[in-house]
């Protein structure tokens, strides 16, 4: 989101309420002419309002940003992330192979598990899939969707939460190209026998693989205490 002050912000959320409204109107903090003009001005650079004759308006772009914004509280909302989990798989020597990484950036630097990556705005889930996995392990493949997951992780001494995602698990079968490691991780293939014992994992990273293999799709919704992030 844009770097908005809180002026900016209220003038945004006045008008999600009275579109249309006046120059004068919008000036609720009782700002002096030449600092609320600046504001005024800066939004209207931002495409977020715009003017006509001498009413403003909210922009499309504007009505999107001004949304996600708490308007009791005059904030922005923190939101769940929404992102993809892959699990790519196929058969080498025999033996049904699972496309692990082990990530090397903060957080969770040096953890295993599935790659996993944010859905841009206008992606499809498949698009993201392709998208992630050629940057992160340089293969391709045909991406399914399996379930979701909201999961919701919290500091186990502090009790504060660290994160709050949603992921789409997303099985991806005829896997072309050779794996190579990223910036991003360093990328393997494992059997299901191999993957359990691998360490360190992510904190949900086994029950991801086992309700895989058990075919348990229903939506899942957990909360995981952890000691290190």
């Amino acid at each position: 989101m844009e770097n908005l002050n809180q002026f900016q912000i209220n003038i945004l959320c006045f008008l999600l309420f009275k579109p249309q409204s006046r120059f004068k109107e919008l000036n609720t903090e009782q700002l002096t002419t030449d600092n609320f003009s600046y504001h005024i001005r800066s939004l209207i650079r931002l495409e977020l309002i715009k003017k006509e004759g001498q009413l403003y308006f909210l922009t499309s772009k504007g009505k999107m940003v001004a949304n996600k914004m708490d308007t009791a509280t005059k904030t922005v909302e923190k939101q769940p992330k929404v992102s993809v989990m892959i699990i790519p798989h196929k058969k080498i020597d025999g033996v049904e192979k699972y496309l692990i990484q082990q990530r090397t950036k903060e957080p969770y630097f040096g953890y295993w598990g599935f790659i996993s990556g944010k859905i841009k705005f206008g992606e499809t889930l498949e698009q993201t899939v392709i998208r992630e996995l050629m940057e992160e392990a340089g293969v391709g493949g045909k991406p399914k969707f399996c379930y979701e997951i909201h999961e919701m992780v919290y500091d186990k001494k502090s009790q504060e939460q660290l994160e709050d995602k949603f992921f789409h698990i997303m099985e991806v079968t005829n896997i072309t190209g050779e794996i190579k490691d990223t910036q991003e991780g360093k990328n393997t293939w494992l059997s299901a026998p191999e993957f359990k014992s691998i360490t360190p994992k992510y904190h949900n990273e086994q029950d991801l693989m086992d309700w895989f293999l058990e075919g348990d799709f229903k939506l899942k919704e957990e909360k995981y205490f952890i000691e290190k992030f």
